[in-house]
C-alpha cells in the first residue's frame, strides 16, 4: 500500500496544510476535502488479523454525515449536547461529523461493557445534560433502560447510527440543503477528562481551540499533507479522537484505526498495520511500547518494515527512559530508528498537545541529582548512584507560552526550579462545562506580579525547564511529601515493579494515607498469581524502596491483575486506589496458595515501625 502524496494543491511537502481560504470549522474542512479529493480514502477500520471491514473516502463521509444529520435536525435544537457511545469503528466517525453538520455538540463516551454501563458514563450523562444519545443498535436498549431509571435522563432520546446503513448505496438521498452554520467560537465538542486525580470534568473545546492545536501539531511534528496515521487509542479519549482521527483528517491524510482490545491482545498487529500502510505517524502511552518489547519475539517473526515510521509519539503517562532504549533496540532489525521516538506532553485541557520536540531528532534524556529534585531543584548528579534520568518532553509549541510556577504563591519560578506547569495559548479552552469556579481556577489562572495578566492553564503537573526543554517530574496531587522532600510516586512504583520476578509493570500505585505512612498496591502477573512467594516479593519491594528513597513502606498489598483502576489512556488512578484501600475494598493476594484477603488499612494507620533489617 503506497504512501500518499499531498493532494491539497496548495503546498509543498511541508507547506501549509490548507489553501488560503482555510476552513475554520470541521464542517468546512469536511466539505473542503470532499470537494478537493472525493475518492481519496479518509478512514479505514481493521478487525481481526488487520482485515479491513469499514472504509470511508472523503465524499462518502460527507454524504453519510449529511444523511445522519438530517435525522438529528428534527430531534434536537442547535447547540444541544449529544452523547456518542460507540465501540471503536467508523460509526463513531460518522456520528461525530453528523453532529457538526446538524449544529449539535458531540460528547464522546466510553462504550458499555456487555450489559453494563460504566458509572463514569452515567456521571458524564448527568453532568452534560444531553438532548440525545447516539449509539449502536445493539447498545440502544441498554442505554434507554439505564437512562429511564434516572429522572434527570428520562427525556434523553436514544438513537442509533449504523455504519452499514448510513453508507449503503441505496440509503436515503443526501440532504443538500444548508446545515446549521457553526463559527470558530462555537463548541467543537466537550471532552471529559480522564480523571486520574479527580472526578471527570467536561472541557469545552471550541472550533478555534481545535484548529489552533491541529496546526500546532502539524508544525511541531513536521507532518506533510496526506500523511498516513495508524491508531488504536479509544476514540472517546483525546488522544484517539484528536491525534488519530482529526489530525490526519486536517492534513487530508489517511487514518487507519483498530480497537484497543485488538492492540492489547495482539500488539504485533499495530506494528503490522504501520508497516503495511506505510504509516508516517503512530503512537500511544508508554505502556504500549513496553507491551511490544514484552512480545518482541512474536513481533520479530513478522516480515515487517518499520522504516516508514518517522514519528512514534509517546505521551499520556510518564515516559520511561528504559522503555525508549528497549523499544529502539528491539525493533532496529525491522528498520525502526531511534530518532523516530517522539516523547511529548499533552492533556484534554490544552485540547491535546502542549509540548513536543523536533521531529527526526533523538529524544532528550538527561540525568539529575535525585535529592535536589526532591527538594525542588534540577541539578547535575553528584554521582551515578544518586542520579535520576528524565526524558524531555519537548519545547513550547508555536504561539504558546510555558511557565513554571510556584503552585501556592502563583509566582513564576526560574529555570531549573521544579514547580507547576502553566500553559497559555489559543488552544487552551476557557471553560469546563457547567463549572464556572473550576474554570476560573484552572483554565484562567494568572501569574502573580506580572503585567498583562495573561490567562493560563494550571496543568496540575510538576516539572521544570532546562534550555527550553520541558521535563515532567510528577503530578502535584499525587506527590509524596515526606520529611520536606517531594518523592514522586511513579519513581517508587518503578523501583517496586522491578524488585521481584512476577510483578506486573505499569500496575502499581503508591500513595499516602496520612502525613507519614505510604502504602503501595502492586498487581501480580497472571501467570504467577497462584505460585508466587508473596512474602519474599513484599520483602524485596520494601528493600528496593528503602534503599532508593530512604523511607519504609508501611504496607505492601499484592493484588490480582486488573485490580488497580486506570484511566482510558492507562494512567494509574492513585486517588481512587487510595479510597478503595481506606474503605477496605482492596483484596490482598498473599496467603499460602494465593489466597485472597481484604487489606486492613486500620493496622497501617496505627503504624508499624519497620527497620532496615525488617526490609531485608
Amino acid at each position: 500500500m503506497a504512501s500518499r502524496r499531498c493532494r491539497c494543491g496548495s503546498c509543498g511537502e511541508r507547506g501549509p496544510a490548507l489553501a488560503p481560504d482555510t476552513p475554520r470549522t470541521l464542517v468546512e474542512l469536511a466539505q473542503h476535502w470532499a470537494a478537493r479529493q472525493p475518492d481519496a480514502r479518509a478512514f479505514v477500520f481493521l478487525a481481526e488479523d488487520n482485515r479491513e471491514i469499514e472504509t470511508l473516502n472523503f465524499a462518502a463521509l460527507d454524504a453519510a454525515a449529511r444523511r445522519v444529520a438530517a435525522d438529528l435536525l428534527g430531534a434536537a435544537t442547535p447547540g444541544s449536547r449529544v452523547l456518542l457511545m460507540f465501540p471503536s469503528g467508523l460509526s463513531f466517525i460518522v456520528a461525530f461529523f453528523a453532529c457538526h453538520y446538524a449544529g449539535l455538540v458531540p460528547v464522546p463516551l466510553a462504550p458499555g461493557h456487555g450489559r453494563r454501563m460504566r458509572d463514569a458514563v452515567l456521571a458524564i450523562a448527568l453532568d452534560s445534560q444531553p438532548a440525545l444519545l447516539l449509539t449502536t443498535p445493539g447498545a440502544r436498549e441498554l442505554a434507554a433502560a439505564r437512562f429511564a431509571a434516572e429522572p434527570a435522563l428520562r427525556r434523553v432520546r436514544c438513537m442509533t447510527v449504523d455504519f452499514a446503513g448510513a453508507t449503503r448505496a441505496d440509503a436515503t438521498p443526501v440532504n443538500t440543503t444548508p446545515f446549521v452554520p457553526r463559527d470558530a467560537d462555537r463548541l467543537a465538542f466537550i471532552q471529559y477528562t480522564s480523571g486520574s486525580t479527580s472526578s471527570p470534568k467536561g472541557v469545552c473545546v471550541t472550533q478555534a481551540n481545535l484548529f489552533a492545536n491541529l496546526e500546532m501539531q502539524r508544525i511541531a511534528m513536521g507532518h506533510p499533507c496526506g500523511s498516513t496515521f495508524v491508531g488504536w487509542a479509544p476514540l472517546h479519549h483525546d488522544m484517539g479522537l484528536i491525534a488519530n482521527v482529526l489530525e490526519p483528517f486536517y492534513l487530508g491524510g489517511l487514518s487507519v484505526l483498530m480497537s484497543p482490545a485488538q492492540f492489547a491482545q495482539s500488539p504485533w498487529l499495530w506494528l503490522r498495520a504501520i508497516s503495511d500502510y506505510r504509516a508516517r505517524a503512530s503512537g500511544g502511552p508508554n505502556f504500549a511500547y513496553t507491551l511490544c518489547v514484552a512480545r518482541m519475539r512474536r513481533i520479530l517473526d513478522e516480515p515487517l518494515d518499520l522504516s516508514c515510521w518517522q514519528l512514534a509519539f509517546n505521551s499520556a503517562e510518564p515516559v520511561r527512559t528504559e522503555t525508549l532504549r528497549d523499544f529502539a533496540t528491539a525493533f532496529a532489525p525491522l528498520g525502526f530508528r531511534a530518532a523516530a521516538l517522539y516523547p511529548c506532553y499533552g492533556m484534554a485541557e490544552a485540547t491535546l498537545l502542549v509540548s513536543g520536540g523536533a521531529p527526526q531528532a533523538l529524544p532528550v534524556i538527561a540525568a539529575f541529582d535525585k535529592l535536589s529534585l526532591e527538594l525542588g531543584h534540577a541539578r547535575a548528579p553528584r554521582g551515578a548512584e544518586v542520579a535520576r534520568e528524565l526524558v524531555g518532553c519537548g519545547q513550547a509549541l508555536p504561539g504558546e507560552q510555558l511557565a513554571i510556577v510556584e503552585p501556592h504563591t502563583t509566582r513564576r519560578l526560574p529555570e531549573g526550579a521544579v514547580g507547576e506547569i502553566w500553559v497559555h495559548g489559543p488552544h487552551i479552552p476557557h471553560a469546563y462545562w457547567n463549572q464556572p469556579a473550576a474554570s476560573i481556577a484552572t483554565l484562567r489562572a494568572r501569574i502573580a506580579g506580572e503585567p498583562g495578566r495573561l490567562a493560563y492553564l494550571r496543568t496540575g503537573d510538576l516539572g521544570f525547564m532546562r534550555d527550553g526543554e520541558l521535563f515532567i517530574t510528577g503530578r502535584l496531587k499525587d506527590v509524596l511529601i515526606l520529611r520536606g522532600k517531594n518523592i514522586y510516586p511513579q519513581d517508587v512504583e518503578r523501583h517496586a515493579e522491578q524488585a521481584f520476578t512476577g510483578l506486573r509493570q505499569n500496575a502499581s500505585a503508591a500513595f499516602l494515607i496520612d502525613e507519614a505512612h505510604v502504602v503501595l498496591v502492586q498487581e501480580l502477573e497472571r501467570s504467577v498469581r497462584r505460585s508466587i512467594d508473596a512474602q519474599a516479593a513484599i520483602r524485596a519491594i520494601r528493600r528496593a524502596v528503602l534503599q532508593a528513597f530512604e523511607f519504609t513502606l508501611h504496607d505492601v498489598v499484592l493484588v490480582e491483575p486488573g485490580s488497580i483502576p486506570k484511566t482510558s489512556s492507562g494512567k494509574i488512578r492513585r486517588a481512587e486506589t487510595r479510597t478503595r484501600f481506606l474503605a477496605g475494598r482492596v483484596e490482598r493476594v498473599g496467603a499460602a496458595g494465593g489466597a485472597v484477603a481484604a487489606a486492613n488499612p486500620e493496622s497501617v494507620a496505627a503504624g508499624v515501625d519497620l527497620s532496615i533489617q525488617d526490609a531485608t
